[in-house]
Parts: structure tokens; sequence; C-alpha cells
């Protein structure tokens, strides 16, 4: 798991939600942010384990506005996948 991997929850009341790795905390621990109801100022204390790797955001420089971006089309480009 690396910073700028997007990322699903696995456990907690933000199970099934899609984030973006912003640092590493520690060896077990990443922060995460989304940009809306997380940003880059309050930023979320997660374990690894209970994290799935889903994706590459590909954002050199995070703000908020670009996290939510790259989540919204990261939703986008799953529901059209499902769809087929």
């Amino acid at each position: 798991m690396e910073i700028g991997d997007i990322v699903i929850s696995l456990a907690g009341h933000d199970t099934g939600k899609p984030f973006i790795v912003i640092a590493n905390a520690s060896e077990n621990f990443v922060l995460i942010a989304d940009g809306m109801s997380r940003g880059m100022e309050n930023p979320k204390l997660k374990r690894k384990k209970h994290l799935r790797v889903a994706d590459q955001s590909g954002i050199k420089d995070p703000t908020n506005a670009a996290l939510s971006k790259r989540i919204k089309q990261f939703i986008r480009d799953r529901r059209l996948y499902a769809e087929k």
C-alpha cells in the first residue's frame, strides 16, 4: 500500500467507501482522505489490514478538490464496468 493508492474500507462505519492514501503513519497505519467528508486537513487514521487497494489515483499534488474529483471518477468508472 503506497501513497496515492485508491483503497476501499473493509471495516468500520465507512465500510465500502473509497479513499486515497495520503501518508504512511507507521508500519500498520495509513492516513486516508476523500476530499469530501474527510479532507486533507482532517485525514482518517486507518489500519492497513482494514483496507483493500483498488487502483492508483495518479495524483501528484493532493488537494481536497483533486481527491474529490478522482474519487468521483473512480466511482463512475466502477458503475460503468458493473453495468457491462
